[in-house]
């Protein structure tokens, strides 16, 4: 079975759902925008445990290869 995000074991990262996308990173890894826009830079970042960083393109965040898709496209 696919893993929508090699990021996080919950069950909508895992088995996919229709309101989360995934993108494929550098590193051949899936990243759900869950994932990438908050969990890895508030527990990476600078602000650890607070908002994420500003910069959306963070060095906390990995690089994606892919666009951003949803369950099903």
């Amino acid at each position: 079975m696919m893993a929508f995000c090699d990021y996080c074991d919950c069950e909508d990262c895992q088995n996919g759902t229709e309101y989360i996308s995934h993108a494929q990173t550098v590193d051949g890894k899936w990243i759900c925008d869950v994932c990438y826009l908050y969990d890895l830079c508030t527990a990476d970042g600078p602000k650890r445990g607070a908002l994420p960083c500003e910069n959306k393109d963070c060095v906390h965040r990995p690089k994606l290869v892919s666009e951003w898709t949803k369950l099903g496209e």
